[in-house]
């Protein structure tokens, strides 16, 4: 009987130690909880991201959950051109790239965009097609189908929209393929400026209403009635990148209207909806502006972090696939990091710091 305690008492030691070794491995596995699927990532480091000083460069980037791992929060970050060398930014996580959340430095994982890493962007091409655009007209909506076919190529999940204006929005096209925004720049019987005249797509009647409705008094050639039409009506996706591209050859005429003055919209305008690049056809660009009545369009892109280029009046210069926002598009990362909340608002801060290109989005209160 005294051997068969003993043995009794040794199994049940021995069951005792198995069991927290087993529950110790199980802790030492997951330290961060039950987090297996994003050990990917590196630890927050702590500290804070460094300051700026240069601020030459805007990041500009959308968030999303990660479907079925909440926790996981994915960062679309457009490419950045580093200004002194003219060439894109490569990043480091946590060397040249910092993501801060409510003011916690995050350990980050950077994926650049390519054919299995890829990312969406919806993008807009917001067309002047006033009369005074005759020239580049046809040259510009050729440049746009083999921009659209170049950007498909480069691992991006690219969808097109386009807005054309006159003062008032004369035509538009919902995001959709490229091969749908190829059939409505050449429609049968359209040609020149009125290539982005009329309205396309499923939702071509909606859209034609709701120009009618918000036409009304615009006069004057003015980017930001398309960019505002597209931004509010267009069917977005949710985490994709948001492009506008705005062509045009007349300074931005808001007509005596701050809500259609450059300040004015650049005030209302938040990160998270876009930036907007600029090609200009209309020659000098050292012309003094009026405020409220002639503005420098480009003046939108340096608000909203996106890319200018000056082209000829007739556009044959135009290569849309070298623009400065096709580099970037196409050297687009995917940034990672865990949240401490998935439920909760966030201010997050995107730092970018390098030797001669530094600059900081902050995101307030926003939802992933």
């Amino acid at each position: 009987m005294r051997n068969l305690r003993f043995i009794q008492k040794t199994l049940a030691l021995l069951l005792l130690i198995v069991g927290v070794s087993f529950f110790a491995c199980q802790e030492d596995e997951s330290p961060l909880g039950n987090d297996a699927p994003n050990r990917d990532i590196p630890a927050d480091p702590g500290g804070s991201a460094p300051a700026t000083t240069i601020n030459n460069v805007r990041p500009a980037a959308t968030f999303a959950k990660t479907q079925g791992n909440e926790n996981r929060i994915r960062v679309s970050l457009l490419g950045i051109i580093d200004p002194t060398t003219g060439q894109p930014i490569a990043f480091s996580g946590n060397q040249n790239l910092f993501v801060t959340e409510d003011n916690a430095l995050k350990g980050v994982k950077l994926t650049r965009v390519s054919s299995s890493a890829s990312l969406a962007a919806d993008i807009v091409f917001v067309v002047d097609n006033s009369g005074s655009m005759f020239e580049e007209a046809d040259s510009i909506a050729a440049k746009i189908i083999a921009f659209a076919n170049a950007l498909g190529a480069s691992g991006l999940n690219a969808r097109f929209g386009c807005v054309g204006y006159d003062g008032p929005v004369t035509g538009a096209l919902d995001l959709t393929v490229a091969e749908s925004l190829r059939t409505y720049l050449n429609r049968p019987g359209f040609a020149g400026t009125s290539r982005t005249r009329g309205f396309g797509g499923p939702n071509a009647q909606a859209l034609q209403q709701a120009a009618q409705n918000q036409n009304l008094g615009i006069f004057g050639e003015n980017g930001i009635v398309g960019i505002r039409f597209a931004d509010s009506l267009f069917a977005w996706r949710q985490g994709a990148m948001r492009v506008y591209v705005n062509f045009t050859d007349e300074p931005t005429q808001p007509s005596n209207r701050p809500w259609h003055s450059t300040d004015g919209f650049l005030a209302s305008w938040s990160n998270l909806r876009g930036t907007i690049h600029t090609v200009w056809s209309g020659g000098d660009t050292t012309w003094t502006e009026t405020p409220l009545f002639s503005e420098k369009p480009w003046r939108l892109s340096i608000g909203t972090g996106g890319t200018i280029r000056v082209i000829r009046s007739d556009a044959r210069d135009l290569d849309l696939t070298t623009l400065p926002v096709t580099v970037a598009l196409q050297n687009s990362w995917l940034v990672e990091f865990r949240t401490s909340n998935s439920n909760a608002p966030h201010t997050v801060r995107i730092t970018v710091k390098t030797s001669g290109a530094d600059g900081e989005t902050r995101y307030e209160n926003i939802r992933y």
